[in-house]
């Protein structure tokens, strides 16, 4: 524990976790899923080797809490995105917004989309990170669909395959996130085919 004025400052854990988790993701967007050792993740955060085996016993667990980390950013930018319009975003709008934020656009979705690919990297050839990434996607589907059901409301959702959509918008991402990523397609290019797919599922504007 810090010490101000004489007195012992008591730890926030959960804001510690977090200052580890961010490190995490800046070494793994940077130079991979190897880089997250615990003497480079601690020296990132600017803690004690200590402190990280304190909250963390393997890198798997780390690599599973910056994924975590990552996804609670990604949900609370685009509820603040939402909360921030003027007027009530349509359906087909919002999931534009949160499709959108996904793919590789800014300076935050790179690094979200660089971390990704060193955990898809790593799970080619270990299991546990196989586990993690297989987890990852069918938590990011779940999540497309709940919000899908909760956004179309229970009669428009009754009338559409929920789970169908969630799993074709989460295609289409991961379909264009790498060539966005490599340069190959711009924005434009990108949104074109992401509002194609759009307009199959809820109709062209």
């Amino acid at each position: 524990m810090a010490k101000e004025g004489g007195l012992p400052r008591q730890v926030d854990h959960d804001e510690r976790r977090q200052q580890i988790a961010a490190a995490v993701v800046r070494l793994v967007s940077s130079r991979g899923a190897q880089a997250a050792s615990l003497r480079a993740v601690a020296a990132a955060a600017g803690v004690s080797m200590g402190a990280v085996q304190h909250y963390f016993t393997s890198t798997d667990e780390m690599l599973l809490f910056a994924l975590e980390y990552g996804n609670g950013l990604f949900a609370a930018r685009i509820q603040d995105m939402l909360r921030s319009a003027k007027t009530p975003v349509p359906l087909r709008a919002s999931f534009r917004l949160l499709c959108t934020l996904l793919l590789p656009l800014d300076a935050d979705s790179r690094m979200g989309a660089r971390l990704w690919a060193a955990l898809i990297a790593r799970g080619c050839v270990d299991e546990p990170t196989s586990s993690l990434a297989a987890d990852a996607y069918a938590g990011l589907t779940a999540f497309v669909a709940r919000w899908l059901a909760e956004a179309a409301g229970p009669q428009a959702a009754a009338s559409m395959d929920v789970g169908q959509a969630a799993r074709r918008l989460v295609s289409v991402i991961e379909g264009l996130r790498w060539p966005v990523l490599f340069g190959v397609y711009d924005e434009l290019e990108a949104l074109a085919v992401l509002d194609s797919e759009l307009d199959q599922i809820f109709g062209a504007d």
